[in-house]
């Protein structure tokens, strides 16, 4: 039935047997060519839009995984930052000990030195006392013994005058 159809149409249309002109033939090669052509281009747009797509989903996933690294390395440089300043602070207190020792030590040295010094002009000055105190005794003890020579020549002096107004 289907046949008979088909024939039935074939016979009632005259086109059918017509003949093809050479511009009919460039009129149907140019339409099959720019059909031909639409669908390459649809096809490449399609496959072009998938691809776009793919690389999109790679690019963001490498996104994702470079700043899930990222973030990663960040937190280890905070981690060493952390460590860093807690390392500061321990030399911090250190140093800071250190100095408090130097201080003392150099404040002890201070002391030893001042004592030395003191231990030097006791050393110097105690025999020049002891020297001054000798020749100021010494020195009075002469003028005590000129005092007394003093009064004994006093006393001769005056017997001899009593002894020269006496009558012999």
């Amino acid at each position: 039935m289907k046949t008979v159809a088909i024939l039935s149409l074939l016979l009632l249309t005259s086109p059918a047997f017509g003949e093809l002109t050479k511009e009919d033939i460039r009129t149907i090669i140019k339409e099959e060519i720019t059909a031909s052509e639409k669908r390459v281009k649809e096809n490449i747009d399609i496959k072009i839009g998938a691809l776009d797509k793919s690389l999109n989903a790679r690019i963001n996933e490498l996104d994702k995984s470079l700043n899930a690294r990222i973030d990663a390395v960040h937190t280890r440089i905070d981690a060493v930052d952390n460590r860093i300043d807690k390392l500061e602070g321990s030399l911090g207190s250190r140093i800071d000990k250190l100095e408090g020792s130097l201080s003392n030590r150099i404040g002890d040295m201070w002391l030893v030195v001042l004592a030395l010094i003191g231990l030097i002009a006791a050393a110097i000055a105690i025999p020049q006392f002891i020297i001054a105190y000798t020749e100021k005794r010494h020195q009075k003890d002469i003028e005590r013994e000129h005092q007394d020579l003093q009064t004994e020549i006093q006393q001769l002096r005056e017997r001899l005058e009593v002894l020269e107004h006496t009558p012999s």
